[in-house]
């Protein structure tokens, strides 16, 4: 049976000309499924405070997904990390996004609970695909910009769909042009660990619905 998997990443930000992670969501959409059951798509969303929820609502509504890969560029990050958990916070300490915004401490839905975990096998698929050989790390740190937020908006609004926020390292041309000494991680390897990680779903997925 079909399980359809949205993957989605980000426009660039920050004075940047590339997000690695919508390069590589819109990579892995456009190659053959790496399951004959999965059919991807990818979407990119905005990096603005006041539009990133809408945009993955939009695009969960167009799409129909039965499992949400989340990615976003994890700057500082020397390996792909799972995220676990989602806290109810948004911060961008100093920065602004590219709507201009800043924020500081801000609640990302009043009342609601302060942290949120990721709905799928993290660790499992995380020790699969270590012994695998694939750079990957369970994180229990999503930061407090906008990945994390995407986390919580779908453990929040859209905990009925398997999902999961998955960090990857700066590209190589990213690293040396900023020169600080980050590190960074050639696509191939993150798009190898992706593949495999979006290959698995079609065991962890429940039986989609009779309408698929």
């Amino acid at each position: 049976m079909t399980r359809r998997v949205l993957l989605t990443g980000f426009e660039p930000f920050g004075g940047e000309s590339i997000n690695p992670s919508w390069e590589l969501v819109r990579t892995l959409a456009a190659e053959p499924s790496p399951h004959a059951d999965l059919v991807l798509s990818a979407e990119r969303l905005p990096v603005d405070r006041e539009l990133y929820a809408s945009a993955l609502a939009a695009a969960i509504e167009q799409h129909r997904p039965h499992a949400v890969i989340a990615v976003g560029q994890g700057t500082g990050r020397a390996a792909i990390h799972l995220e676990r958990l989602a806290v109810n916070r948004l911060d961008y300490q100093g920065a602004r996004d590219n709507g201009g915004h800043e924020v500081s401490a801000c609640e990302l839905h009043a009342g609601a609970p302060e942290q949120l975990q990721a709905s799928l096998p993290l660790e499992q698929l995380c020790a699969e695909l270590s012994s695998e050989g694939h750079p990957v790390e369970v994180s229990s740190d999503a930061g407090l910009y906008l990945c994390n937020a995407v986390l919580y908006e779908l453990a929040w609004k859209h905990a009925g769909l398997a999902s999961a926020f998955v960090h990857i390292p700066l590209l190589p041309e990213q690293a040396a042009a900023r020169e600080q000494g980050e590190a960074s991680m050639e696509p191939d390897v993150t798009r190898a660990c992706l593949r495999e990680l979006v290959r698995r779903l079609a065991d962890l997925l429940s039986e989609p619905d009779a309408d698929a």
